[in-house]
């Protein structure tokens, strides 16, 4: 194929410009004539292979094409093509993590944990699938518009077999090994280090342990370094065991919960944050007492440090134990403490025994003149207890939609704008391709949040994807479906009545509704 000759692949997707190429194929961004969007295609060398060599692309394809996760790109379409397998993919246009590192240079690390996980959960995804990436390296990794990452570039996984000698290689790999999960996330350990050093752990063949990050960024926490060495472990038995235990790990780094507060009570403080990677224990212990103080002063896991007043380590800070002796506890304060608000009390009373007085003398004063003119106005008969008239209510405010009882809470979101438009009767801006995929970003981000249940996410993004094939009529049903679908996850709670996917159906309602 050209690039200067746009060709169509299967009647419909038509190959604009090329984007990739590789051992197993090249990658175009493509327009789907249909769908109405612009998508990537993926199409895999076999034209010159035998039946065998393409029926193993096919099911690659097709494998890939089952996993569905928020942070894999999104698979729309597999067939073949004169031959050749093909797939259809979702068009990333951000940025790749390699592009992100040649402009920006070293990332935050608090950055680096967050796209590390997204990566190694789109990982985890695909292994749970059965497929493994094989080919991990920056450009592996795209940014979508939403700001979500996501894996792509898939290579045969373990049905390659020839050496690679790719710097992001696993030292297996480079021996010829065929590829399988532990290489998936040497590769990822590699793509980490540069993210926070600005360059991969090893500029040539790997020899030995690589120094750690701390060493070239001092900021790198202990437990950050841990986890980065213990996935570039020679020994693959020694690298984490998924891509989920990598994502909680580096969502503990990046967020620790902060240490319970001291009170005055013994009380165990909390342990460091960590969690077990295989062949590396990063579970912290409990560190508790004088240790945390002075380092000369040393405490086995999990003692208790009795403090003494006055020691060097005094006071303990929050999250140590801390075991009081009686003489260290003051007095209880006694009923001395409100001697000063008794004195304010009589101050207070013995100034409006003198104001009274001086009103009773005032009145008596007024009674030797001559009567004032009666008025429209009512005059209290006892003057000494005369109270001002109390002022006007204020207006209830036009904004005020409901008024709650002091024990009463919303249970959900209403909203009060109507619908900005109608599914069917409107071409949506950018085109149904825009509109689809704006769901499809909302559907992740209430995921994201928590909002929804990844199972009714993933059916919702499943009949959205069948609704993209489709035109007309079947389309405007298709996405009904989905409507319906959310609606019955809302009454189950297993959606939350509010975030960006709830938004985004508020925005745009269905026919006759």
């Amino acid at each position: 194929m050209s690039d200067a000759t746009p060709s169509l692949v299967a009647d419909r997707y038509r190959l604009d410009e090329r984007i990739g190429s590789g051992p197993m194929g090249e990658v175009w961004r493509g327009y789907d004539t249909r769908a109405d969007w612009v998508v990537a295609v993926k199409v895999l060398r076999a034209k010159a292979a035998g039946a065998a060599t393409r029926e193993m692309l096919r099911q690659h394809a097709q494998a890939v094409a089952r996993v569905i996760h928020p942070n894999v790109a999104m698979v729309l379409d597999v067939g073949d093509h004169d031959g050749a397998p093909f797939l259809v993919m979702e068009f990333l246009t951000g940025l790749s993590l390699g592009e992100e590192l040649a402009a920006r240079g070293p990332l935050k690390i608090v950055e680096v944990c967050d796209l590390i996980g997204q990566a190694a959960a789109g990982l985890d995804a695909a292994h749970r699938a059965g497929v493994v990436h094989g080919r991990v390296d920056p450009g592996s990794f795209r940014l979508a518009a939403s700001g979500v990452l996501k894996v792509v570039g898939f290579g045969m996984g373990e049905r390659e077999t020839a050496r690679d000698s790719s710097r992001y290689a696993a030292p297996e790999r480079a021996a010829g090994q065929a590829a399988q999960v532990p290489g998936d996330f040497y590769a990822l350990g590699c793509v980490c280090y540069e993210l926070l050093c600005g360059r991969p752990p090893f500029e040539g063949a790997p020899q030995g342990p690589p120094a750690p990050p701390s060493t070239i960024r001092p900021e790198v926490s202990a437990a950050l370094d841990r986890l980065v060495l213990a996935m570039l472990s020679e020994d693959p038995a020694r690298r984490p065991a998924s891509g989920e235990v990598i994502r909680r790990t580096l969502a503990a780094i990046a967020r620790p919960r902060p240490a319970a507060p001291m009170t005055g009570t013994p009380m165990t403080g909390a342990p460091t944050t960590g969690a077990h990677v295989t062949g590396a224990p990063m579970t912290g212990a409990h560190v508790t007492g004088a240790s945390l103080r002075d380092p000369g002063l040393t405490a086995n896991p999990g003692a208790t440090q009795v403090l003494q007043s006055g020691a060097p380590a005094w006071p303990p800070r929050s999250g140590d134990t801390a075991v009081f002796q009686a003489a260290d506890l003051g007095p209880e304060p006694g009923p001395a403490t409100n001697r000063r608000l008794v004195v304010q009390l009589g101050a207070a009373v013995l100034a409006i025994a003198v104001v009274t007085v001086g009103m009773v003398t005032w009145a008596g004063a007024r009674q030797e003149q001559p009567p004032a003119q009666p008025t429209t106005a009512a005059v209290p008969t006892d003057r000494t207890t005369a109270a001002p008239p109390p002022s006007p209510a204020p207006e209830p405010s036009q904004a005020v939609v409901a008024t709650l009882g002091p024990e009463e809470e919303p249970t959900v979101l209403r909203e009060t704008a109507g619908p900005k438009a109608t599914v069917g009767q409107a071409m949506p801006p950018g085109g149904w391709g825009e509109w689809m995929k704006a769901f499809d970003d909302s559907l992740t981000a209430q995921q994201r949040m928590g909002g929804i249940d990844p199972r009714v996410a993933g059916k919702a993004r499943e009949k959205l994807w069948r609704a993209a094939r489709r035109s007309g009529d079947d389309r405007v049903r298709q996405i009904t479906e989905v409507y319906r679908d959310l609606a019955k996850a809302l009454e189950k709670g297993e959606m939350d009545p509010f975030g960006p996917a709830v938004e985004f159906m508020n925005d745009w309602s269905l026919p006759g509704r």
